[in-house]
């Protein structure tokens, strides 16, 4: 199982590119080998969404960082190396969104569907998140966070700040109609992720 249906369908090239044809494809064979092994021993819960998320974006990641690791890369290299697949990967995200709010796609419209939003992208599965608040603002708190539990799980908390700034890249692409702002983090020491979803122009 490689890379080719995830978010970071890329790297392959992109590790050929940074580290040559016989390094990389050593980078890139173990990145692949441990991607499959994480995915044929995870429970799904019989969620398609946590299934999608897990296989398409975090276990990609994971894999890529663990194996920089093993190859002898010292911390902050390695996380600056998945920083700059995961910024691609968030910006092609990004234009998806963008893509799917089109010009008349009013503000009221993504309040009335928040619920589906957040389930979507902060599935129970993995996620919970309480709080919701759609007077004027939309705002909402996420207390269990699946980047937070997987990365800390995996022994690799340093990554979940990377994730953060994947979701906060991402969710520009709601922009300008709809802006995302966001106070306080999990990875950062604070008690939840506070989101806040309001009319841009």
């Amino acid at each position: 199982m490689n890379y080719d249906n995830t978010e970071l369908n890329f790297l392959e090239k992109d590790v050929l590119r940074s580290f040559g044809d016989a390094e990389g494809k050593k980078i890139y064979a173990r990145a692949s080998k441990l991607y499959s092994e994480l995915v044929v021993t995870t429970d799904y819960k019989n969620s398609p969404t946590l299934q999608r998320q897990l296989t398409r974006l975090i276990y990609p990641v994971i894999a890529y960082y663990k194996t920089l690791l093993a190859f002898g890369y010292k911390v902050p290299n390695a996380l600056g190396l998945v920083r700059t697949e995961t910024e691609k990967a968030a910006r092609e995200s990004g234009e998806v969104l963008a893509a799917q709010m089109r010009p008349i796609f009013p503000y009221r419209a993504f309040k009335r569907n928040i619920k589906n939003f957040i389930e979507y992208k902060f599935p129970s599965g993995g996620w919970t998140s309480g709080d919701l608040k759609t007077r004027g603002r939309i705002t909402f708190r996420i207390r269990q966070c699946l980047y937070y539990s997987i990365t800390e799980k995996f022994g690799c908390p340093e990554l979940c700040e990377v994730f953060c700034d994947y979701e906060r890249t991402a969710f520009a692409g709601l922009g300008p109609k709809i802006l995302c702002e966001r106070e306080g983090e999990l990875a950062t020491g604070c008690d939840s992720c506070n989101f806040c979803f309001k009319k841009g122009k």
